[in-house]
């Protein structure tokens, strides 16, 4: 199925050959029968529909001479006003090459009939189709999901929506993500998930890495290992260097073990159907947050692409990590039974301990690819400021799951992937 485009294939302006003739302004979509004199060809800068348009008409074999313009005709589709200087301005509604009549003079006194067909654009937005997935297929999963629930004093929200490729594909959502909060014990876990678009089963791999992943960290952290590190973070500021390598070496098993239980039920879930464990390959990004005083102890999982983030205060990122990037673009690195075997593992794990963050942000590469494009920019302070400033109003709304997910819609050319996204602010 191809896709469409979001470039404008046709060239910057399109000129257009005619004749001139004093005389009355033949109706748009006509052109006079008789040779019109003097022959001269206008043209004008390409529109967009739905977008403001200012291009001036300009005349193909000008010689530096200036022209007066006055009287346009044009399709209802268009709305457009013509200054003296040849100024076309308004708002094209109907994407198509339209004829615009008009009358130009050189000296103000003899005018002639002028003709341009002005070519819009159709906007990108408007060539993606929605189509549903075979309604046959296994592992049926939600268009979106959202999630919000308060964590102490803290909040959480989260949700996940289809991006535009797979809704014109008709293909199901990749994206997932867990979060939960334990009052008990103070313990907050997010997780989000990226299946791969290359894997078919992939939908099922992100929900079964998340909620698999996510229920054994929560079981663990309100348990024995929970109340050890909350022991533990009473002595940090005693000794910092002890404390957060023996907090790190705890999180590090325990990551490795929460890992290890989503590829095992990736395996055995791709038993039942008789296929391959790469069948359901998927990214996980995984946070656990509690609040010690004034304090707030993250520790996070980064396995692929995406990003994982504590943020604030403005002007401040601290990245929990790099993702992983292959050797083309949209390469990453998913879960599996290698990943857990690299040395490497060990690096995928991060702690630290904050005064001052807003936010503890978890994100698929369908939103950090457009609002970050490089790995420099993920970690630019100046590019977080902005996300926040955009996410920040939902997080205040009624419902701010539901306002994250609406704004997961934003539109930016060549960026059409899933979109996920959990964080915990105050």
């Amino acid at each position: 199925m191809h896709l469409p485009s979001d470039s404008n294939s046709p060239p910057e302006s399109s000129p257009i050959h005619l004749s001139n003739k004093p005389g009355a302004i033949p109706p748009a979509g006509t052109v006079a029968r008789q040779p019109l004199s003097p022959k001269v060809v206008f043209q004008a800068p390409n529109a967009k529909a739905g977008q403001v348009y200012c291009g001036k008409l300009r005349e193909v074999a000008a010689n530096g001479r200036a022209l007066q313009f006055k009287e346009i005709s044009l399709p209802a589709a268009l709305t457009l006003t013509l200054s003296e200087e040849g100024e076309l301005q308004g708002l094209p509604a109907v994407a198509g090459d339209h004829l615009i009549t008009f009358q130009w003079s050189e000296d103000g006194l003899q005018w002639h009939i002028g003709q341009c067909v002005l070519l819009v654009n159709p906007d990108p937005r408007s060539l993606w189709q929605i189509n549903e997935p075979a309604s046959d297929a296994v592992y049926p999963k939600p268009h979106s999901a959202a999630r919000a629930l308060n964590a102490g004093d803290l909040k959480i929200a989260a949700a996940s929506r289809r991006g535009r490729s797979h809704e014109h594909a008709g293909l199901f959502r990749d994206d997932d993500f867990f979060v939960q909060h334990d009052a008990a014990s103070g313990w907050s876990v997010l997780l989000v998930a990226d299946g791969a678009g290359s894997a078919k089963y992939s939908r099922y791999g992100s929900k079964l890495a998340v909620e698999t992943a996510g229920e054994h960290l929560l079981a663990a952290l309100k348990g024995d290992l929970g109340i050890s590190i909350h022991h533990a973070l009473q002595g940090w500021d005693a000794d910092p260097e002890s404390i957060s390598g023996q907090i790190g070496r705890q999180f590090h098993s325990l990551f490795y073990d929460a890992a290890a239980l989503a590829v095992d039920a990736i395996e055995q879930a791709a038993a039942l159907q008789q296929g391959d464990a790469k069948d359901y390959a998927t990214t996980l990004l995984a946070a656990a947050v509690k609040r010690e005083g004034t304090q707030l102890f993250v520790a996070t999982f980064w396995m692929g692409d995406g990003a994982i983030a504590a943020y604030g205060p403005q002007g401040k990122v601290r990245l929990m990590g790099l993702p992983d990037s292959g050797e083309f673009a949209g390469q990453t690195r998913f879960l599996d039974r290698a990943a857990l075997a690299s040395d490497r593992f060990a690096q995928r794990v991060k702690i630290g301990r904050y005064t001052d963050i807003s936010a503890v942000i978890l994100m698929s590469d369908g939103i950090s690819d457009p609002k970050f494009e490089t790995d420099k920019g993920l970690a630019t302070g100046d590019k977080w400021d902005a996300l926040w400033n955009e996410i920040a109003p939902c997080l205040a709304a009624d419902n701010p799951e539901q306002s994250l997910l609406d704004w997961m819609g934003f539109f930016v050319p060549g960026h059409h992937d899933d979109r996920s996204m959990a964080l915990l602010w105050a």
